[in-house]
């Protein structure tokens, strides 16, 4: 198995759409890694449960106050990007993350990761990013 490096922006924006086109983009073929999300998240009583990411991030999206992580797993192996992630902050944001394999080969070569970082940046018109 191979390493992982995580890439991130920040977005001022809890806009589902902005969610599935970043999903459509870097992870088009994709499984959620849940089954269940709960509002608040990790709760031992939670006020709202989803069967699904879509039904999760239509809440969010109007419910701002709450913050929560959403993973997926890339269905196609031979795609670099190998997990895809979206955090939403309490303060109404949104981290979108991608990890990807990296090169540990002890060269410190992180052409790979950079060029992710860049195309996420140019993605979100954004230099919020790492």
């Amino acid at each position: 198995m191979g390493y992982l490096a995580d890439i991130y922006v920040i977005k001022e924006s809890r806009s589902k759409k902005m969610g599935i086109d970043f999903l459509n983009h870097f992870l088009p073929f994709r499984k959620e890694s849940a089954d269940e999300y709960e509002i608040p998240q990790y709760s031992e009583n939670p006020n709202q449960k989803f069967n699904n990411a879509e039904d999760l991030m239509t809440f969010l999206e109007s419910n701002a106050e709450y913050s929560q992580s959403i993973y997926w797993r890339n269905t196609e192996e031979k795609s670099l990007n190998k997990h895809g992630m979206i955090f939403y902050t309490s303060d109404g944001n949104m981290i979108f993350g991608i990890s990807r394999n990296a090169d540990m080969s002890g060269n410190l070569d992180t052409q790979n990761e950079d060029k992710c970082l860049e195309e996420m940046k140019v993605y979100f018109d954004t230099e919020m990013g790492y």
